[in-house]
């Protein structure tokens, strides 16, 4: 039997993309007052492209673009922005009853995310929790970061960049104009950083494991390797259907033409916008 509060520990490492999404969106789903507390870490082993939840597809991305380079579109039950994840990155994922967390968004971030910022200091760094849920070290961002509540859970999800492919995103743009797609990729690259660039080499093992650590320090209870259950199995192959199928993708979509997005948030300081 598993200690008292103690949280199940899925370290899943390098897995199929769609499972990195559909992974925590069935264990939020299928989760009742009896399911422990779970915590998922893993690598997608090839690239993709991720929407918000409130996102209009057409309006931020370029399909074409995306065909082209032959990467696969999903829509998360989590808001936040466009993002493009790869195996350069370590998502961290903590599937929580709602009981069984504070009550306000800002205390579950906190309380969440101390393992990645204490992590990032033990590899050296400065790192800080600001304006809720973004980490940065100086005044940049090293980590994107997701909440919201499915079904009876609690979900806070993030990554730590080891590196980032900058122009891959701004390529998939559906930009207003040629000049804002240049404008937002310098923001970009002046506001987002990565261990690579912070650190050199730095070794994935060491930052999981210290990851994993500070997990099982910050959730005040031992974290327990698991599995899923064959129910939260099978229920993640439905997510796999339901986040790349065209009406889902096309949630959120008026009909008439979608114009191109003429605003795009960088960072919690920095945005960039287009105004006539």
């Amino acid at each position: 039997m598993p200690e008292p509060n103690a949280v199940r520990l899925l370290d899943l490492g390098l897995i199929e993309s769609w499972r990195t999404q559909a992974i925590y969106h069935a264990i939020a789903e299928t989760m009742t007052a009896e399911t422990l507390d779970t915590l998922v870490v893993c690598r997608p082993d090839t690239p993709y492209l991720c929407l918000g939840y409130h996102q209009v597809l057409e309006r931020v991305l370029d399909r074409t673009a995306c065909t082209e380079l032959g990467l696969p579109v999903y829509r998360r039950r989590v808001g936040g922005g466009l993002t493009y994840l790869d195996q350069n990155q370590l998502f961290y994922q903590c599937i929580f009853h709602e009981t069984r967390v504070p009550v306000k968004a800002r205390d579950v971030y906190a309380r969440m995310l101390q393992a990645p910022v204490a992590t990032l200091s033990r590899l050296g760094l400065d790192a800080e929790l600001r304006f809720e849920n973004e980490i940065e070290v100086g005044d940049r961002r090293v980590a994107g970061i997701g909440g919201a509540r499915i079904g009876e859970a609690m979900v806070v999800v993030g990554n730590l960049l080891f590196d980032f492919d900058r122009p891959m995103l701004a390529r998939v743009w559906r930009a207003p104009s040629e000049s804002f797609r240049e404008r937002a990729a310098s923001a970009l690259g002046e506001r987002l950083v990565t261990l690579k660039e912070l650190l050199g080499s730095v070794s994935r093992d060491t930052v999981r494991d210290l990851l994993l650590e500070e997990f099982e320090r910050a959730l005040g209870g031992r974290l327990e390797p698991g599995v899923l259950t064959p129910e939260e199995e099978a229920h993640a192959r439905v997510v796999r259907e339901r986040m790349s199928s065209p009406p889902y993708l096309d949630l959120h979509r008026e009909p008439g033409d979608v114009e191109p997005m003429t605003r795009l948030k960088i960072s919690a300081r920095v945005s960039v916008e287009e105004a006539v």
